[in-house]
């Protein structure tokens, strides 16, 4: 884990003067840090983007302007929303054909199911004779059957005819409602092409020029608040357990070394990028005298994660792997477990395992 000193610490240098191999464990002031880098950005800041690919027709704001949700930004002009919309009136105007009745669509079937409708009549009208000349023994019976039959077979087909006449007319008025839907979809999708304000703001940046062509989610307007800023880091995947909200920051700006810059973590993002095995956190910024911060800025920052105001410390040499120590103690060293707490970079807390009486040896 990377840690960092980010506050100044009275601390006194064990060993002054001339090297030695040994020291003592003293009680000083300690504090922990996560480092991480990131930009400073409006609050509220986001990038606007276009849906479709088109050319910019109009700009009606430029940088610096002061916005208000629902203000015209951009128009942009797009072919395919003019095709989109023409498609779907084309399909209107056939799915209004195919609804009426006297239409191409339904007057086959129409004219199908009068004909089945005749022809159920006629063998009717043929079976109801020949049951007259049945009972009168004017006819066989065989004749008399063979009408029955083919009359139950038109019933069929006129029922079959009289079927599909209602699936087509249902079908061709569900098109027709579709297409009307699709046309009024169009329209809508082409009024979009107008971007507008999402949120109040100040204009940073308007990227394209009138007549540049652009493609989707290419960034076109940078807004965000101008009254306040906030931070976006980047934290690497070892040291993201040790944050949370509210913890204390400390920047530094490459801009503004003099002055000092503070904060506080307000969001973790509780996913890791795999491109770069690291983490966002959104945080605060205050300054302690006035400055002019812009969209963009890089700075550092160090993330208090633990502190104390008295801890027994040793410098972070003398402590060996599986954190041990060498310990001088009755002429002879000896090496002893301890357990550690927090750490800077120069030195180690020791929680349990020696006192300030202990000598420690290289």
């Amino acid at each position: 884990m990377r840690v960092h000193v980010i506050i100044c610490i009275a601390m006194v240098v064990i060993g002054c003067g001339k090297k030695t191999d040994t020291a003592q464990p003293q009680l000083k002031s300690i504090t922990q840090a996560v480092y991480a880098s990131g930009r400073l950005y409006p609050k509220h800041f986001y990038r606007v983007s276009s849906k479709i690919p088109g050319v910019v027709a109009e700009i009606y704001v430029k940088a610096g302007d002061s916005v208000r949700r629902g203000m015209p930004l951009i128009k942009i002009t797009s072919t395919i929303a003019d095709i989109g919309l023409s498609a779907a009136q084309n399909a209107l105007s056939l799915a209004e054909d195919n609804a009426k009745e006297t239409g191409a669509y339904l007057s086959a079937a129409a004219a199908e199911l009068e004909s089945a409708r005749a022809k159920y009549s006629y063998d009717s009208i043929s079976s109801q004779r020949l049951k007259r000349l049945l009972d009168e023994n004017a006819t066989s019976r065989s004749s008399y059957d063979v009408s029955a039959t083919q009359l139950d077979v038109s019933r069929q087909q006129l029922r079959k005819a009289q079927q599909t006449y209602e699936s087509l007319v249902q079908r061709a008025q569900v098109e027709r409602r579709n297409a009307r839907l699709q046309v009024a979809a169009q329209r809508t999708a082409r009024e979009d092409y107008i971007i507008y304000a999402a949120e109040d703001g100040l204009i940073y940046d308007v990227i394209p020029n009138a007549g540049e062509l652009i493609n989707p989610q290419m960034v076109i307007i940078e807004i965000g608040d101008a009254s306040e800023y906030e931070v976006e880091l980047n934290i690497d995947e070892t040291d993201i357990a040790f944050l949370m909200p509210g913890q204390r920051i400390v920047y530094t700006i490459d801009s503004y070394k003099q002055d000092r810059f503070e904060g506080v973590v307000s969001h973790v993002n509780p996913r890791v990028s795999a491109a770069d095995k690291t983490a966002k956190i959104t945080a605060t910024i205050t300054s302690s005298s006035p400055r002019r911060f812009l969209p963009g800025m890089s700075l550092e920052a160090n993330i208090v994660v633990a502190e104390k105001a008295r801890a027994l410390v040793i410098p972070r040499e003398y402590l060996k792997t599986g954190s041990t120590v060498d310990v001088e103690r009755e002429s002879s060293v000896q090496s002893l477990k301890v357990r550690t707490g927090i750490e800077d970079l120069r030195f180690v807390e020791v929680l349990e395992g020696l006192s300030t009486q202990d000598i420690l040896v290289k």
